[in-house]
């Protein structure tokens, strides 16, 4: 370590010496008040940021001359910020020689197969890992001198762009895409859906932000806890003091809420995490006894938790460390210096990458270029996914593990008889199509179902789960479709998932999950039961006898939990259990998820989305109930420190829906952009060769309901909503009646029939 430190001083007096800083140009010096309101994009639903973290926005400041960064200077960081990635590749080399690593029989080892980073990925992680550390030098020469604090500086930072310097190359928005501006099918990994800035969407580019990140030094530490004025609590600590094990099932709703919110978000957001520059191995943070790494072995990626020496739960077993690795980095989407953004590996549209992948190696895999099928294997007469053979999914601990469009099928056995529905809907339409059109050949074949199957899960999202989640708020915020083609989309928004929306809002559904899952027979009696906290990472538990088509009745009779701050102990100290007695907090790591992608506390998103900002802890009681009051107090100095995720979970339901008010908002206003930025949205009549009206009326008749009645192994009644428990209005009719449970026509699609039309 030592020698670590004396290579840098000499390499520091290297660069001083040879004048790469730079010192910018006197005679373009300009007031930091003018650049922040005119040159930093303030989003428009926000009236400005309050308070500490964004006080530029609404105080008058003293006029500061800050000289421009010139190119030299520019080129200096990034010439600094390589020199920095190529001592940590020699740190890597030092810990994989001293066979620090993960454990493949471990919760850690499950939770990096969770997050697994793909090779493109971490090829685009490189030059964003350089960008942020040229950032944090350019902070510390050009402008905190001049008296600015952090944030401040951060401002500054990020209106100066790669144009001109090494990084300018990688950034190029439109760089490689060759647009067929008349095609009928959308791309696998999102590009040229925006045909003017055809990256905009696409796998492996950077979320959106809603509010400017929340770093503590401007670029990249995460905020933490820490002594001092506005110390932020453990997050260990915040599970326990403000999550019960305590078991609140809702009356009305159904378990399918929780898994297709999980089956959504996994469309739409995948936050892989960082591994080794030099070696590509996955980066270990704790011990595997649950102990701390010696300094010396602790990668620069890591921000473990903290497990408290009384902790209820972990201090029995004597573990004191829960590993966290930091989220894969990527450029800003604008090409500028600035804080670290985090990657989005699967495309940001709902477009079913859940089945078909964000990657055309994926999408292939998965294909058996006849009749426009996808790969399936048969088990006893039952059509199941195809066994993964290449990473992550191959490095299960189970004996087979499933490949699907994406790798966290494997996850739960809920999920991948989700996944596993959907790959046989696929394979149901393509076969109907075929019968249908002679003529068609795979391709047709396997784009036209891939385009069908899309509306399908768009249209359940848009018109069926999302009215459970935001109730009567869900028209009043335009989210709905209607009925027929609409003209919304808009190509000059930002399609990109929200950080805020991905990485909190969404992971509400934790909330709902259940720590027993019901399995039941044909009469609607319970017959067997799963331990959610036994049957991570192990898919196959669904090809036993009944087990499929009893954990689709289980997802659509059993209740899901209420929507509140407490989540089941599966997942409080369960999540990924192998052999031992414990697994991972999902709450704790949610929480430092958000403090390491920098997002501002909870207060924040209040302002955001309308509500009044709480100058005392008192004022969060127009939405946050008293009990959970008090326990906020106890653990936070602040109301500006609470944060995002457990605000957003402590609220109270509004508008009939089951979020609070700052989540419904955040996810309002995500999925209302998501509608208007997706040029091939189904319902769109934008797209240029939009669905008949003939077709798009067929796709508006389908649910879910049909989807499980017509994939489940022998499934013969269903509920027509099944996001709500079936009882009188919603009773369970046989999947044979097509009046109760409507299916889409596929005639609607056959070329004799367009004849006469």
């Amino acid at each position: 370590m030592a020698g670590s430190v004396a290579i840098m001083a000499v390499i520091w007096l290297c660069i001083q010496s040879l004048g790469f800083l730079g010192t910018g140009n006197s005679l373009g010096a300009y007031t930091l008040k003018t650049t922040f309101q005119n040159e930093v994009p303030v989003h428009p639903s926000s009236p400005g940021y309050d308070q500490r973290q964004d006080r530029m926005v609404t105080e008058e400041f003293k006029a500061i001359y800050v000289p421009k960064i010139d190119e030299n200077a520019l080129n200096s960081s990034i010439m600094y910020g390589n020199m920095l990635v190529k001592l940590m590749s020699r740190l890597e080399i030092n810990i994989a020689s001293a066979g620090i690593g993960l454990l493949k029989n471990s919760p850690s080892h499950s939770q990096y197969l969770y997050s697994y980073p793909s090779q493109d990925a971490l090829e685009k992680a490189v030059d964003a890992i350089v960008a942020v550390k040229a950032s944090s030098f350019l902070i510390q020469h050009h402008c905190r001198r001049y008296g600015m604090n952090y944030s401040e500086c951060a401002r500054f930072i990020s209106t100066n762009k790669f144009e001109g310097t090494p990084l300018s190359a990688a950034c190029e928005l439109n760089k490689d895409f060759n647009c067929n501006p008349i095609s009928k099918y959308r791309s696998i990994d999102g590009s040229c859906n925006n045909l003017e800035n055809p990256k905009l969407g696409s796998a492996l580019t950077a979320y959106r932000r809603l509010l400017f990140p929340n770093y503590i030094d401007g670029i990249q530490e995460p905020r933490h806890e820490r002594r001092g004025i506005h110390a932020l609590p453990n997050p260990r600590l915040v599970c326990t003091t403000m999550s019960s094990a305590t078991e609140q099932p809702d009356a009305s709703r159904t378990l399918v809420v929780m898994q297709w919110s999980e089956f959504i978000l996994h469309d739409l957001a995948y936050t892989p995490v960082r591994k080794m520059v030099a070696n590509g191995l996955p980066i270990s943070c704790c011990q595997a006894d649950g102990n701390w790494l010696s300094p010396r072995y602790i990668h620069p990626d890591c921000a473990p938790i903290h497990v408290p020496d009384h902790d209820p739960i972990y201090s029995k077993e004597f573990v004191r460390c829960m590993s966290y690795v930091r989220s894969l980095p990527v450029l800003r989407t604008d090409c500028s210096f600035g804080p670290v953004e985090q990657m989005n590996q699967v495309s940001h549209f709902l477009d079913g990458s859940t089945v078909y992948g964000s990657t055309m190696e994926k999408s292939r895999e998965l294909r058996t270029f006849e009749g426009g099928q996808l790969r399936v294997e048969v088990r006893n007469n039952r059509e199941y996914l195809p066994t993964a053979n290449t990473e992550p999914a191959s490095l299960c601990l189970s004996s087979r593990c499933y490949t699907a469009g994406d790798d966290r099928v494997n996850a739960g056995v809920q999920l991948a008889v989700m996944h596993t529905i959907w790959h046989r809907e696929h394979n149901r339409i393509a076969k109907e199509l075929a019968r249908l059109n002679p003529s068609w050949y795979d391709e047709l074949l396997y784009q036209e179902a891939r385009r069908i199957v899309i509306a399908e899960i768009q249209h359940i999202t848009f018109n069926e789960w999302l009215p459970i989640l935001l109730g009567k708020n869900y028209c009043k915020l335009g989210v709905s479709t209607g009925i027929g083609h609409n003209h919304e989309y808009n190509s000059d928004e930002d399609p990109a998932v929200s950080n805020e929306a991905a990485t909190a809002a969404l992971q509400f559904l934790k909330s709902l999950k259940q720590s027993s899952l019901h399995m039941l027979d044909e009469t609607g009696t319970v017959n067997q039961t799963l331990r959610l906290k036994d049957n991570f990472y192990k898919p196959q538990t669904i090809e036993s006898e009944d087990f499929f088509d009893g954990i689709i009745r289980g997802l659509t009779t059993q209740s899901s939990q209420k929507m509140d701050i407490n989540v089941v102990s599966d997942m409080t100290h369960g999540l990924f259990k192998t052999n031992g007695n414990l697994g991972l907090d999902a709450v704790s790591l949610d929480i430092q998820r958000g403090r390491d992608h920098g997002l501002p506390g909870y207060n924040y998103y209040r302002k955001y989305c309308g509500l009044p900002v709480a100058k005392n802890f008192a004022d969060f009681l127009d939405y946050i109930p008293s009990e959970m009051l008090k326990k906020l107090r106890s653990l936070y100095n602040s109301p500006d420190d609470v944060d995002l995720v457990i605000g957003g979970m402590a609220e109270r339901s509004v508008d009939d829906g089951i979020l609070g008010p700052t989540f419904n908002c955040l996810i309002s206003e995500q999925f209302s952009r998501t509608r208007r930025t997706d040029r091939f949205f189904y319902a769109s009549a934008k797209m240029v060769y939009p669905f008949t009206p003939d077709q798009l009326a067929n796709i508006q008749n389908v649910t879910l309901a049909r989807v499980f009645c017509d994939n489940g192994d022998k499934i013969s009644q269903m509920q027509r909503n099944v996001f709500l428990k079936p009882e009188l209005g919603n009773e369970l009719n046989s999947c044979n009646d097509f009046e109760a449970i409507p299916s889409v026509d596929l005639f609607a699609w056959a070329e004799k029939a367009k004849a006469y039309r």
